[in-house]
């Protein structure tokens, strides 16, 4: 069978069409749903009738052509995945989403279609975004031979990732192992795997996995001289040392980093180094120590016009001042955050709510107006809509402690409530017994 009803479905629902609409005066809605399930085969005309209605024309190709053009897209995806350059993926997406390519053998149709999902997600595109290719890859995922299985586990890890759900995603890879001894992989597909899996534990709080499977990659990085790669892995490393209070480890992983950026002038990583060195110093409460590299990796963002990293680093130095109780720096960085969302939301593609509310929370915890309980309100409903545990314990506390200082015991008790509910289900538990 060919992927002509998988590429209608997709289409589908990339215009946010509903089958009854797709399907009226062509055929009956059920028939569709067959269509697009791969499970019969539709006459040309009714192929072409729907074609017709989603606006979209297909270029079939001879078996060598589709071939041909499935080795451009590995190898589109195997750099995208290895260098991880966005300016060259969205040039070459942009190339190929052109090219509705009528794939006559369907398991060419899955691979390509995973190919073009990590690319996706390597863009950090919004999960709103990538959610048709995802129904798509659900739907088709039985079908998969073990390679295509294997890539797909990898895609379903990240997306859950970026998606926030660490442990569904840590659960989507951990069982990859296994496949990896029946396919034919290269090297620098098994770093992709660790460097994943790093990341996925380090988010589950696995701090000694985090730091096995971050050095494998970057064994295979350094190797094969891939030092933005290497620069990740030392990173990803450092921050689970600091986790585990091992401070001068994490210190030295962050100062190897740093080395690789000196050395062969990656400055775009300067920014996010001075970062973690910063963070570093504010958890051992040397707070002018870590403001200072804040500043230094404020001063770097800017220069390489780094907007999410630059209210990343405001943030910081926003708590810094906060634990000092230093009311008027924190209120004169708050405007300084508060303005560069202003200034930049309608020019770049980025998320800057989280960032508004956090700032709108410090400004209102350290000014003399008494709109804290209905900021923290607001601010705690909004990290639950866009699954924020970590933030919706941190403000539930304190709303909880704000409640509680006026005497205010059941709002407390139920903030606290749910403070409790995010741990619990941070660590796997129903039970209050189980801990």
């Amino acid at each position: 069978m060919s992927s002509i009803g998988y590429i209608i479905k997709q289409e589908r629902l990339n215009q946010n069409i509903k089958q009854t609409v797709l399907a009226k005066g062509i055929c009956s809605t059920s028939y569709l749903s067959k269509i697009e399930n791969n499970s019969t085969v539709p006459s040309e005309e009714v192929i072409n009738l729907l074609l017709d209605r989603l606006n979209l024309e297909i270029t079939k190709v001879s078996n060598e052509e589709e071939n041909k053009f499935l080795e451009d897209i590995f190898e589109l995806y195997k750099n995208g995945v290895i260098l991880r350059d966005k300016k060259i993926i969205k040039e070459s997406l942009r190339r190929f989403s052109v090219q509705k390519i009528y794939l006559l053998q369907l398991s060419n149709f899955y691979t390509y279609n995973l190919f073009m999902f990590r690319l996706m997600l390597i863009l950090n595109e919004k999960i709103e975004n990538l959610q048709s290719t995802y129904d798509v890859i659900k739907k088709m995922e039985h079908h998969f031979d073990d390679k295509q299985r294997f890539i797909s586990n990898l895609n379903l890890s990240l997306y859950y990732y970026l998606n926030g759900d660490y442990y569904k995603a840590l659960n989507q890879l951990e069982g990859t192992r296994k496949l990896m001894n029946n396919i034919s992989i290269e090297e620098w597909e098994v770093a992709d795997y660790h460097n994943i899996l790093s990341l996925i534990y380090f988010k589950c709080n696995e701090l000694f996995n985090t730091i096995n499977h971050a050095s494998k990659s970057l064994m295979y990085y350094k190797d094969n001289l891939l030092f933005e790669r290497a620069i990740d892995s030392y990173i990803v490393m450092g921050m689970a040392h600091k986790k585990m209070r091992r401070y001068e480890e994490a210190e030295k992983n962050y100062y190897l980093a740093k080395k690789l950026v000196k050395d062969y002038k990656v400055s775009n990583y300067e920014g996010m180094i001075y970062q973690n060195i910063g963070s570093l110093h504010a958890i051992q409460e040397s707070h002018d120590k870590a403001i200072e590299y804040y500043k230094l990796s404020l001063k770097s963002k800017e220069d390489n016009n780094n907007v999410e990293g630059y209210l990343i680093t405001i943030l910081s130095i926003i708590k810094e001042y906060s634990k000092q109780a230093d009311h008027e720096a924190v209120l004169r960085w708050c405007k300084k955050g508060l303005e560069a969302i202003e200034e930049v939301k309608h020019k770049i593609n980025i998320e800057t709510d989280s960032y508004y509310w956090h700032f709108e929370i410090y400004r209102a915890l350290h000014s003399l107006t008494n709109d804290l309980e209905s900021v923290l309100k607001k601010s705690i409903n909004f990290f639950e809509m866009v699954h924020d545990d970590r933030h919706v314990q941190k403000y539930s506390i304190l709303l909880a402690n704000y409640y509680f200082e006026q005497n205010k015991f059941k709002a407390a008790s139920l903030y606290y409530q749910k403070s409790n509910q995010v741990l619990f289900k941070q660590n796997f538990i129903k039970k209050w017994e189980d801990f």
